[in-house]
């Protein structure tokens, strides 16, 4: 028998992997609401899927350098095309930044909860999470532990912002005492689109070239499945991730997407208010369920606690899933074992949902 610890790089025995099997649950049973992936309920629309169509007609040539997609995604934030770095999603992002900042032992500083796939991609390359837990009872960051946590191994900051699963911002303020540090900021703005009314932090590259900020088309945008994602940063910081960026990551497909759905941004302002009108059901409804506690989210999710209807998260994800619909169970935190996560469907489902809580936590 072949033995490959002879030959693979030690820490990777102990490195996780970022599951799909829920996913495949969820192709498997199309039966049951697909609720826990914060994903768009709505599909792309026919002009998103004739640009896609067309591009595949040319799906025999390589992308180029995409510099004007670049030019335009840098308007949108002031900058010009060299600012701009295109990928196949922003996870190949999280990958790329754990690469360059990360080596054996280094550590990096990630707040409790928050998008698993940072923690994971740091432990494939060795590196050291230190998680922070976010405080209670609102689980916003906690910035003085955050800044306890640096010292001379630490090497990169993870801040997203909204937090997923929690659907809070960092405070300006602490986000500026973290910035100030010179460590480098990964500051992930994949939610960012569904609160227009908060500005992107892009606007402190220039003073603070530490910063790389990243957004993605698979949330507001709804286009998960495409794959397409991008960062704003430095030139120099930018230079970084190209060379360790794989060539042609975005397909032509992703890129005729994302030009077309820019170009139509009446499907993006559908999107997000479909989102937000759901997620203010949700608290209405949610809050009125004795021992429940949602939180109001900026994205396209919401964190639950019912922690205090005797019932544990596995066992109130469980049910759900018999009675139809998917949501996520999370990890105990605050000594709390009831936190799980919604992500809004359709109307109908949101509402169906509702009351398979109702019914059950109340039963």
């Amino acid at each position: 028998m072949w033995d490959s610890s002879k030959y693979v790089v030690p820490w990777l025995k102990s490195a996780k992997i970022y599951g799909l099997s829920d996913v495949d649950d969820a192709i498997n049973h199309p039966e049951k609401a697909r609720m826990f992936v914060n994903e768009c309920p709505l599909p792309p629309s026919e002009k998103v899927v004739q640009a896609v169509t067309e591009a595949a007609r040319q799906g025999n040539r390589y992308p180029g350098s995409n510099k004007a997609l670049r030019t335009r995604i840098g308007k949108l934030h002031g900058v010009g095309p060299e600012q701009v770095l295109v990928v196949g999603g922003s996870s190949e992002i999280i990958d790329m930044a754990m690469r360059i900042f990360l080596r054996p032992g280094d550590e990096v500083i990630i707040p409790n909860p928050t998008f698993s796939m940072y923690e994971i991609r740091a432990t494939v390359v060795g590196g050291k999470p230190v998680l922070v837990n976010t405080k209670p009872p609102a689980l916003t960051y906690d910035t003085e532990a955050m800044l306890a946590a640096i010292n001379d191994r630490t090497k990169l900051i993870v801040v997203c912002n909204p937090n997923n699963p929690t659907g809070n911002f960092i405070d300006e303020g602490d986000l500026k005492r973290l910035v100030e540090t010179g460590i480098p900021i990964f500051l992930d703005e994949a939610y960012l689109e569904f609160y227009p009314e908060k500005e992107s932090k892009t606007s402190w590259i220039s003073a603070h070239p530490n910063i790389f900020v990243t957004h993605t088309f698979s949330k507001a945008f709804g286009l998960a499945g495409i794959r397409f994602g991008y960062m704003v940063a430095s030139k120099e910081m930018i230079g970084l991730f190209e060379k360790v960026q794989i060539t042609w990551s975005a397909s032509v497909m992703s890129l005729a997407a994302a030009d077309a759905i820019l170009d139509h941004q009446e499907e993006l302002r559908q999107k997000r208010e479909l989102t937000r009108k759901s997620i203010d059901f949700f608290c209405k409804e949610l809050a009125g369920i004795p021992g429940v506690k949602p939180f109001h989210s900026h994205g396209n999710y919401m964190l639950v606690d019912a922690t205090d209807t005797g019932r544990s998260s596995k066992e109130i994800v469980h049910r759900m899933y018999e009675m139809g619909f998917m949501i996520k169970s999370l990890p105990e935190l605050h000594g709390r074992k009831g936190i799980f996560r919604i992500t809004p469907g359709t109307d109908p489902e949101n509402r169906a949902l509702v009351q398979a809580l109702k019914t059950y936590l109340t039963a």
